[in-house]
């Protein structure tokens, strides 16, 4: 091979392995990374203070990141004079200004969580570096905590502006001086601020339109204005987000699928709850629903199986939607267009679970399987549902299927199942028939169901010395416990999984049945709450006695 050739070839290998590494894709092989990313050095460094107006940001990461997080994730408080440019290579971010930095200013840089490693892991918390361009780095902190499930506390932003004394909703239209978020257990602290008063809230903005809208989780300290302190006493903002509810459903959408088949869209989500509570009306006249249900990768819709033929030119109307906020929305009203062709369904997946299984201590309850369909079906066969011991090897439970509605059915075993083991259940949907698709079903449908045991379940027992009834709330995963905790009088919740929870409460003030996050203004109260300030861990076969509840504000 002549040494022109060789050069060639080797100059193409070069090239591919270099295209090849500067796609920006996760890494195969190898022990699977979860760790998060850490950031191990920063020029300037943090809490320098005299630096040159017109410097540059240099980062480093302790591993190769994917550079297209950077730009969307990266934040500088307050907003540098001009323009800045981003460049990064897989471990390097560079930030450089157009123009030269204030005098005697504190500047903040801010990387959120979005901020990723090749393997999609984000940075564990909002990372804070602080400089100044005078002889000293501002003091103020503000710091706190917000609680609720998980997902509230790793999706939302905490939101901060100089602005005093605005209406919030309309401050939201407005760029934040400062946004942050907080850490995977829902603590927050944003040091390095000016002393002086800020408004604070917290959003999840679940539709990125920068609007306190519907199924958005909203929250703010008890009091919007807060005082970002220099000295030690620290006041902790406790933020307890809840979702935002409309004043009114609007229909988007009203649709036919088949003669008695209908799909309704509307601007909320649909939970199970909506599923149970929803009236239909059609030219002031109510019609009864057969079956209602989800539907799938869809949760503005659901598919109802209406009683009466449908009408060409119907008003529709919605009443008693009960949203995940808790409140009955009644509907506006939209014109029904009676289809001419449908299109074909599929039977799609199904929802299987235990009937009962939020009431561990019903034995009879929990032996009962609950199965949701996303369109109406017949059964042809006793054999179309069958159940066996996972744990040994095809041993059939027998029982009997029973048709609640169209779309619902449950299987009921002939004797109680067993608690703390593993059951596969198979559904034949050649014994099925579905109206709007004919025979044209899926051969095998399988899953597989587990028995709660109850030697995993523990109890939980608390007391308050108060004066004020609490409407409380206790959240684990897969547990929302809500009840009432009068001045003096024990509680003791039974059949909890043995796992760690959170607890909650609010003084129920006006009465409504729910907690009120305050006005607009940013001096109108929230009704008071209060939390359990340590995480309570919950044993097997063992009631954890939480003493006299000591309320913290």
């Amino acid at each position: 091979m002549s040494k022109s050739n060789y050069s060639a070839i080797i100059s193409i290998v070069l090239l591919v392995l270099i295209m090849n590494c500067a796609s920006e894709r996760p890494i195969t092989g190898g022990p699977e990374d979860k760790e998060a990313p850490r950031i191990v050095y920063s020029s300037p460094e943090n809490e320098s203070v005299n630096v040159d107006h017109n410097t540059e940001i240099l980062i480093k990461f302790n591993e190769q990141m994917k550079k297209s997080t950077f730009s969307p994730s990266l934040q500088i408080w307050p907003r540098p004079p001009g323009e800045y440019e981003i460049k990064s290579s897989w471990t390097w971010l560079k930030i450089s200004f157009s123009e030269a930095l204030d005098s005697n200013e504190t500047y903040l840089l801010t990387l959120d969580k979005g901020v990723q490693d090749l393997r999609g892991n984000g940075l564990e918390a909002t990372y804070v570096m602080a400089f100044s361009t005078g002889g000293a780095v501002n003091a103020g902190r503000l710091s706190g905590a917000i609680l609720g499930a998980s997902d509230i506390k790793k999706n939302g932003d905490l939101l901060l502006y100089r602005k005093f004394d605005t209406n919030l909703a309309q401050l939201r239209q407005e760029d934040a001086d400062y946004v942050f978020q907080p850490d995977g257990a829902g603590n927050f602290e944003l040091p390095y601020l000016a002393e002086r008063s800020y408004m604070l809230f917290y959003h999840w903005d679940k539709n990125k339109n920068k609007l306190i809208d519907g199924d958005d989780y909203f929250g703010r300290p008890e009091v919007a204005s807060v005082w970002a302190r220099t000295d030690s006493v620290l006041t902790k903002h406790k933020i307890w987000p809840q979702v935002i509810p409309l004043k009114s459903l609007k229909l988007l959408g009203v649709s036919q699928l088949a003669d008695q088949f209908i799909q309704i869209r509307a601007n909320r989500m649909v939970s199970a709850e909506a599923l149970e509570s929803i009236e239909l009306i059609m030219d002031n006249v109510k019609i009864p629903t057969l079956g209602i249900s989800k539907v799938e990768e869809d949760n503005f819709a659901m598919n109802l199986d209406v009683a009466l033929p449908l009408i060409d030119s119907s008003q529709v109307w919605i009443r008693s939607f009960l949203d995940t906020s808790g409140y009955a929305l009644n509907s506006d009203t939209l014109t029904f267009t009676k289809a001419l062709s449908f299109d074909t369904l599929t039977l799609g997946k199904i929802k299987v679970d235990w009937a009962n299984e939020k009431n561990f201590d019903v034995p009879k309850e929990t032996s009962r399987i609950r199965l949701d369909f996303n369109l109406p079906v017949l059964a042809t066969s006793d054999s179309v549902f069958s159940l066996v011991d996972a744990q040994v090897d095809s041993v059939k439970v027998s029982g009997t299927l029973a048709k609640v509605n169209t779309m619902t059915w449950i299987f009921s075993t002939d004797s109680l199942l067993k608690g703390g083991k593993t059951y596969k259940w198979r559904l034949d949907s050649r014994h099925l028939y579905a109206p709007l698709n004919s025979h044209e079903l899926d051969s095998l449908l399988s899953g597989t169901l587990k028995r709660v045991d109850q030697d995993s379940l523990g109890s939980l027992k608390l007391m308050h010395m108060g004066v004020d009834v609490l409407e409380c709330r206790l959240t684990g995963k897969g547990i929302d416990r809500h009840f009432q905790l009068r001045p003096a009088e024990v509680v003791t919740l039974e059949n909890l999984p043995a796992r760690s929870y959170a607890l909650v409460a609010y003084i129920d003030e006006n009465g409504d049945g729910r907690y009120q996050s305050g006005g607009m203004g940013p001096a109108a109260k929230s009704e008071p709450f209060r939390f359990y300030p340590n995480e309570i861990k919950v044993r097997a076969r063992w009631e954890t006695d939480l003493g006299i509840w000591v309320l913290h504000e």
